[in-house]
């Protein structure tokens, strides 16, 4: 068992292209036909996925919001305009989490239990982050990625769910890392995202296969991955390289995880509800500029 996740974002507001919000409407706006193209993927494999949404790309599409919930799959929040947490205080953290949540929960007419940060981007300064998520109905988050990347990630961060512990109390809240293949100290991200598309599908496939030997893998796609047509704009060569290598494999990619495993949505897996607590050390929670 797996679970298919979709941060919904169109091309612009990755951030690594980190184009200012205020210029947002100076570019092509794509995310409604490459999203329907995933909605239309996973019905022909009867899949369902979660798909975490951005509020302001559901303030523009209001009923892509709508034909997602149509088609059977879950909706959470990916924040409300791909902020990262870690250039956020804590109080502009909950505004962004509530005003995302409202929208949603206006147009689906269901709470919104499921939050992923733009860009993995809960840092150890914010963990006080959530226990922001878990005071407004937030059960599972996905914000921690166990690797360190120049944008985000923590290596101290487990490979596998489990239930944060801050400053000595227990969170309800279930923490779900993106999955990797962990070797001693070695981290091997492959499940989503960039590293999908950089790895052979074999390779995925069996490191998958690895990991579910004892636990569950979280797959996750953006729908901007399953667009080779977005604009090509000059960025550094490791920004070029996440944000637009081999973007035409991606949908064969995902169609081969598709047959080989099976998927189920993030509120399936809660049923099982036995994960294991983990100590998360957190640091002094300080203002950054962005």
């Amino acid at each position: 068992m797996n679970i298919l996740t979709v941060d919904v974002e169109d091309w612009y507001q990755t951030n690594g292209v980190n184009f200012p919000i205020e210029t947002w409407g100076r570019y092509e706006d794509r995310v409604r036909g490459s999203t329907m193209r995933i909605l239309d993927m996973l019905e022909e494999q009867q899949v369902p996925a979660t798909f975490f949404v951005l509020g302001c790309v559901a303030q523009k599409h209001p009923g892509l919001v709508k034909e997602i919930q149509r088609r059977g799959h879950e909706i959470g929040s990916h924040g409300g305009w791909h902020r990262m947490v870690s250039r956020m205080t804590l109080d502009e953290f909950a505004k962004d989490l509530r005003e995302s949540k409202a929208v949603l929960e206006d147009l689906t007419g269901t709470p919104i239990r499921y939050y992923r940060a733009p860009t993995w981007s809960i840092s150890p300064e914010r963990y006080g982050a959530l226990s922001i998520l878990e005071q407004e109905g937030i059960i599972c988050d996905s914000s921690l990625q166990p690797f360190r990347t120049p944008l985000s990630g923590n290596a101290d961060v487990p490979v596998y769910p489990f239930h944060p512990v801050l400053e000595g109390r227990r969170l309800k809240l279930l923490e779900f890392p993106p999955t990797v293949f962990g070797w001693n100290r070695l981290k091997v991200p492959f499940a989503g995202g960039f590293y999908l598309r950089f790895w052979p599908s074999w390779f995925s496939v069996h490191l998958l296969q690895r990991i579910n030997r004892n636990r569950t893998g979280m797959v996750y796609v953006h729908p901007w991955e399953f667009d080779t047509g977005f604009p090509r704009i000059k960025l550094p060569p490791w920004l070029h390289l996440a944000q637009y290598y081999k973007l035409d494999t991606t949908e064969a990619k995902v169609r081969r995880l598709i047959d080989k495993f099976r998927f189920v949505p993030l509120g399936k897996y809660l049923e099982e509800g036995l994960f294991p607590d983990f100590e998360l050390a957190s640091k002094p929670s300080k203002r950054r500029s962005g």
